[in-house]
């Protein structure tokens, strides 16, 4: 039976009043607190953080909030500072056998700056391993941080099960355990070496290293001098940036710090020379960020990139290294003095905003003063 026209308006008035109400107690229960949708499965709260920050240390690790993860570095650990340049193995059957352990280390910049990181055998970066192409080689990892890990060979010619990428090519390597990854050293070039576990966190806590493999006729140098860039995040009170941070998120304006082999200027290590030495300088960017490599003084030849040589060498004088990226370069040393080799984002060149400091040493003459010395 047809209802009248005011009726069926009166009726669809209260219907739209009654929605809004029912809408309105549910935004009322969502609001004190029950907020989970019915289609979604109740999650369990977080954790409480096992420690409180004390009240003059930041309550979040480089922007994010903390969480119950525990700290990465016991802060009882002595700071280490020493770096063993290139690592020697031990010979067996053919093999080239060298031993990394990945653990936590207090890393001394400075000599009242130090940082929490992870490195391998106690240093950052992990020490440089040198063999020549065709060589058998062997590396025993051994885990002693608080969370798996695994090494992956950054641009060699590896076999798929020693490329070190957990769960796809091989389990990861858990706490206290070794593995051993073997492969012939091949191609020759200049590659490095860094973790493929939660890679995000632990490279940028410390765990690489450089892989050198020198090739057969190649030109030979006086001087070979291997650069390993990166960045940090470093809080006040010396923990790493990622200290009690859950998840793999970081915002790169957040970096503050700056390292040339695991060290900021002034602690940064000289390229060395003599008049007259054929020098050839391999950069390693091992961080996050692009950084134009640029050295002082005449200009260098540009002879490689990512360990290939380069069908026609060029001469410039700032070298743009991405992320993973590897250039080689050389020069022959025939303007003594003392010239500055830097990142061309000037920001780079300070520690923690102070200048100087960062990315930053000197390829500097052996016996040379310039003038400048020489009047002081």
């Amino acid at each position: 039976m047809a209802q009248p026209e005011g009726v069926r308006g009166s009726i669809g008035f209260l219907l739209v009043v009654l929605v809004v109400g029912v809408a309105a107690v549910a935004a009322g229960a969502w609001m004190a607190g029950d907020r989970t949708p019915a289609s979604r499965v109740a999650q369990p709260p977080p954790p409480e953080p096992t420690t409180a920050p004390a009240p003059d240390e930041p309550a979040h690790g480089h922007g994010q909030e903390q969480t119950g993860v525990p700290p990465t570095v016991d802060p009882e650990l002595p700071v280490r500072s020493q770096r063993v340049v290139r690592a020697q193995p031990e010979v067996r059957g053919g093999v080239k056998v060298f031993r990394l352990t990945a653990e936590p280390v207090r890393w001394q910049w400075l000599p009242d700056v130090s940082v929490t990181a992870w490195g391998y055998n106690g240093q950052v970066p992990g020490p440089e391993i040198w063999v020549d192409e065709g060589d058998r080689l062997g590396v025993e990892v051994t885990n002693r941080l608080p969370v798996p890990t695994t090494v992956h060979w950054h641009g060699v010619n590896v076999p798929n099960e020693m490329d070190g990428v957990a769960a796809v090519t091989q389990e990861p390597i858990a706490s206290g355990q070794t593995f051993a990854y073997e492969f012939t050293a091949q191609p020759s070039g200049t590659f490095w070496y860094h973790s493929h576990f939660d890679s995000a966190r632990q490279v940028d806590m410390g765990l690489y290293g450089a892989l050198v493999i020198r090739g057969h006729g190649e030109p030979a140098y006086d001087r070979d001098y291997v650069q390993i860039v990166d960045e940090w995040i470093r809080l006040p009170d010396g923990r790493n940036g990622w200290e009690g941070v859950a998840h793999a998120g970081h915002n790169p304006s957040e970096y503050n710090w700056f390292t040339i082999n695991g060290k900021p200027f002034p602690a940064t290590d000289n390229m060395v020379v003599r008049e007259g030495d054929r020098v050839r300088v391999r950069v390693i960017n091992a961080g996050f960020q692009a950084h134009p490599m640029h050295l002082h003084g005449p200009r260098f030849r540009v002879v490689a990139k990512d360990g290939a040589p380069l069908p026609a060498a060029y001469l410039a004088d700032t070298v743009l290294v991405g992320p993973g990226e590897r250039y080689e370069f050389e020069f022959v040393a025939n303007a003594p003095g003392d010239w500055m080799f830097h990142c061309h984002i000037l920001h780079h060149v300070a520690n923690d905003t102070v200048e100087p400091g960062g990315l930053m040493n000197f390829v500097t003459y052996e016996g040379h003063r310039n003038a400048y010395r020489r009047q002081r």
